[in-house]
């Protein structure tokens, strides 16, 4: 599962393998995405910080969409993740940030959207993130974030071991500090933080084997369920 090149900071590991399970899950998610910011707006000429960016997949679309005239702000603490987003061709500005996200310096009212996905569920303050979000929007800008609720992981016919698995990864979020359900808690805390016109869009993925989401799920749970089992 991982290489010489894994590093700590990350929980779920930088390795190579790790870098082509991404790839393949934003392809399986890359229309909701799509979608979530052409509904945003996201447009030429803006600016976007992509908030826990990974290798770069999804900012790749960002970048495509802001254009020459726009710009990306790439922040993720990974340092291998952050050789390989230098390594690549963005089809617009970018700005590399390799920081935390609890300890970025954000310049106020920079961004005409934030972007997180599949972030929030390991930070185990999301109430101090909203706030800072805001902070670094301009005002009307918005925040897209894509993000989990497991009550929608499961496999028919039922499994136990499956299931058993997906209570290990439960656990393995909470010990890590995060929330395998923090979709259910971000419409809440967007608006204590100040945030106005909050939409939720509820997304399920299904398929049989041949479906791009089963063949993820099968990968991911068979890849870090003795992760998720040791911890």
């Amino acid at each position: 599962m991982t290489n010489e090149d894994d590093e700590p900071e990350y929980i779920l590991g930088t390795g190579d393998d790790e870098l082509a399970r991404l790839e393949f899950q934003h392809e399986v998610w890359r229309d909701i995405c799509i979608g979530a910011l052409e509904r945003a707006g996201v447009g030429e000429g803006h600016r976007v910080l992509d908030m826990g960016c990974g290798p770069g997949f999804a900012a790749s679309e960002i970048a495509r969409m802001v254009g020459r005239g726009g710009a990306v702000s790439l922040l993720d603490e990974s340092p291998r993740w952050h050789r390989i987003l230098a390594s690549r061709e963005f089809e617009a500005p970018t700005v590399l940030l390799e920081t935390t996200i609890e300890d970025a310096a954000l310049e106020p009212g920079a961004h005409d959207l934030v972007y997180s996905r599949w972030v929030m569920s390991f930070l185990p303050d999301i109430d101090a993130v909203c706030r800072k979000v805001l902070d670094a929007l301009r005002p009307g800008g918005a925040f897209v974030v894509q993000d989990y609720n497991h009550d929608g992981v499961a496999v028919f016919p039922r499994s136990e071991g499956f299931e058993a698995v997906v209570r290990a990864a439960r656990a393995f979020y909470a010990d890590a500090g995060g929330d395998a359900w923090v979709a259910t808690r971000l419409p809440a805390a967007l608006r204590r933080a100040g945030f106005v016109d909050v939409e939720v869009r509820p997304h399920v993925k299904a398929g049989g084997p041949g479906a791009g989401v089963f063949r993820w799920g099968g990968a991911f749970f068979r890849d870090f369920s003795e992760v998720f089992v040791r911890s």
